[in-house]
């Protein structure tokens, strides 16, 4: 299950991972520049291949599956390619599949190279141009090549930032249009929302530890935030407080921790009341992190 793109995993699918090695992240519903069109192909499999189908067991299942490719998915015509999917996998694909994980570890041999970020957003790599995110345009960005992958990285930390297939042609433009979205007004306007909700101290204490413990997701952090928000009226002095000591916070957490909050004060559990106990708001992390991206910024 997912929500505010925190997932919840169940240990099946958990075991799987780490025996793999691939990292699981949740991607935004709706948004095909970020997921791709794979429900189209699970329901032509449900609809074509299993629709009114029983099987006794997982053999039978398997080899009437690969039957099914082998003679009606795979040779027929493509209403996009206008070509069989096998033909045009064997002339136009094959050549260029990779293995699906891209060891991360095989960086620490790998010597990090930089480009500068040109004022379209390319970097050149090997006579072809490649995109990067829009935030990292006319800077300087970490590359390296593993696999088959061109990994973008940034420079100051070697986080990963991007990703795309090498291209063994020359000449090219490759683009990931994902990359030319201005993500950071829409950054800029919720945490004003943020800081309008809670007060600009506190808000942008909260917004630093949201980041901190998703920076992958912070933006769907922040619209789960105001969402958790919008629910209660304004919040004590103390349960703030009671937040930001917290070393890790996430909109959902934040509203597990305002249910008990409140769910304990309505048994009489309060230790202290409010007024008799001052509570001193800690912004060290607010501080230490606006000072990283400074410097990252500076750099």
């Amino acid at each position: 299950s997912e929500e505010y793109r925190e997932l919840k995993l169940n240990q099946r699918f958990a075991q799987y991972a780490t025996a793999a090695s691939f990292h699981i992240h949740a991607c935004e519903g709706f948004d095909p520049e970020s997921k791709g069109k794979v429900e189209a192909a699970v329901k032509y499999v449900k609809q074509d291949c299993l629709y009114g189908e029983s099987f006794r067991s997982e053999t039978e299942l398997r080899a009437y599956t690969l039957d099914w490719l082998n003679e009606v998915a795979n040779i027929r015509v493509h209403g996009t390619t206008k070509e069989q999917p096998q033909r045009h996998y064997d002339r136009s694909e094959r050549s260029h599949m990779n293995h699906y994980h891209v060891a991360m570890a095989s960086l620490d041999n790998t010597p990090m190279q930089t480009r500068k970020v040109d004022k379209t957003g390319l970097i050149s790599w090997a006579s072809n141009k490649y995109s990067v995110p829009m935030e990292w345009q006319q800077s300087r960005v970490g590359v390296s090549e593993a696999n088959g992958q061109l990994l973008l990285l940034d420079p100051a930390t070697g986080e990963l930032i991007g990703q795309h297939t090498v291209s063994l042609d020359k000449g090219l433009i490759i683009k990931n249009r994902d990359h030319y979205r201005d993500k950071t007004q829409a950054v800029e306007a919720l945490e004003a929302y943020l800081n309008e909700r809670l007060g600009i101290d506190v808000g942008r204490a909260i917004a630093a530890q949201l980041k901190a413990t998703m920076p992958r997701f912070y933006k769907d952090q922040l619209r789960g935030a105001l969402d958790v928000l919008k629910h209660y009226g304004e919040l004590p002095t103390a349960l703030t407080a009671h937040l930001l000591e917290r070393e890790e916070l996430t909109a959902s957490k934040m509203r597990e921790y305002i249910d008990a909050w409140f769910s304990a004060e309505q048994r009489g559990r309060m230790a202290d009341d409010e007024e008799d106990s001052p509570v001193t708001i800690d912004l060290s992390m607010y501080r230490r992190i606006s000072h990283v991206n400074a410097q990252r910024s500076l750099s």
